[in-house]
């Protein structure tokens, strides 16, 4: 009988990568603290006690206070020189002949390491606590997907791919409902007809159709069901299209309950809430806005956009002070991506 432990499965690394927040892929900041020694290291415990209470230090509470007989007194200031801290120590009342007076000034986190990674190094200049988040750990590491749901990701591009082409588009992009693994919308760059219809945009539109909605439908078509779902979302012409291409796909949104009907608020849904859009091209500022107040979940693109809102020119979806954010995937078949925007719309 085995009865060795099981080695968990390595997921494999996605074929795109996670746009984050700087505070995951940028070293952690660093500040300058004063440090002492403790002269009998039995004492240490009734020190930190007294230094807590007499100099406590909240900004820095993710450090640990103590390091062997090593003790952190207070913050580096350019106004407080290493021979003035006994100074101040005293004059909190504190009793300095517990400690040997040798000031050092070392580098220290300036706030709590967000991955592994940053921990590691921070943690050689100088203990912190830290607690690992295993869902963030992945995302970092780029191993959250399963090979089925990376495949799954690689078809979706496709078919904005294909949708761009159809249109002549330079754009495609699609909405999905990963829980029906369903394809909601659609759109493709309409800006030759309104300079605010970019394939986001439109996309966005067409789901607000699914729900009784929508701003730029000339005349408000009757609603189309097909397999039980709601395909306001897509012309039929695209749909059967698309059908034929990708039998083993789901089109459409589920019913729309109405008001009287809601039981819970997860019923009433709210334009892309829960939705992953895939796009074939960065989504410029306007439109990265507009998946932040429409609420998408997850955005996927595969083309780099010099005007882009989720990298290359400011990563909107890491704002902190905004009410919604999203996770972000770029360089998802990229190269076909970069292909179709060299190809002439005329």
């Amino acid at each position: 009988m085995n009865n060795q432990p099981k080695r968990r499965k390595l997921e494999p690394a996605a074929p795109f990568y996670p746009v984050l927040s700087p505070e995951f892929t940028e070293p952690t900041p660093l500040i300058y603290v004063y440090v002492d020694i403790i002269k009998d290291v039995k004492s240490i415990s009734k020190v930190l006690v007294e230094l807590n209470s007499v100099l406590p230090i909240p900004e820095l509470g993710h450090l640990k206070r103590a390091r062997g007989r090593e003790i952190l007194i207070c913050r580096w200031s350019a106004d407080l020189q290493p021979e003035g801290v006994h100074a101040v120590l005293k004059y909190k009342q504190f009793d300095i002949s517990q400690l040997e007076g040798n000031i050092k000034k070392m580098l220290v986190a300036a706030t709590v390491p967000k991955t592994k990674r940053q921990y590691q190094v921070v943690q050689k200049l100088w203990p912190c606590n830290f607690h690992s988040d295993k869902y963030i750990e992945q995302l970092c590491d780029n191993v959250l997907f399963t090979a089925h749901e990376i495949n799954d990701h690689i078809k979706y591009m496709n078919v904005a791919l294909d949708i761009a082409k159809f249109y002549k588009s330079r754009v495609g992009t699609i909405v999905v409902n990963p829980s029906i693994k369903s394809i909601i919308a659609v759109g493709f760059d309409k800006r030759f007809i309104n300079p605010c219809q970019h394939a986001v945009m439109v996309a966005i539109d067409n789901v607000a159709l699914t729900q009784n909605g929508g701003a730029w439908q000339n005349v408000k078509e009757a609603i189309k069901i097909r397999d039980h779902l709601n395909v306001n979302g897509l012309t039929l012409v695209l749909l059967q299209f698309l059908q034929e291409k990708y039998d083993d796909t789901n089109f459409g949104a589920k019913k729309l309950v109405e008001k009287p009907e809601i039981q819970t608020p997860s019923d009433d849904p709210y334009l892309c809430t829960g939705y992953e859009v895939y796009t074939t091209q960065e989504p410029c500022i306007m439109c990265s806005m507009a998946l932040i107040h429409s609420r998408a979940s997850r955005v996927f693109f595969g083309a780099k956009n010099n005007n882009g809102g989720l990298g290359s020119l400011c990563q909107i979806h890491t704002v902190k002070n905004l009410n919604h954010h999203y996770e972000v995937f770029g360089g998802l078949l990229e190269h076909e991506c970069t292909k179709l925007l060299s190809v002439s719309l005329t």
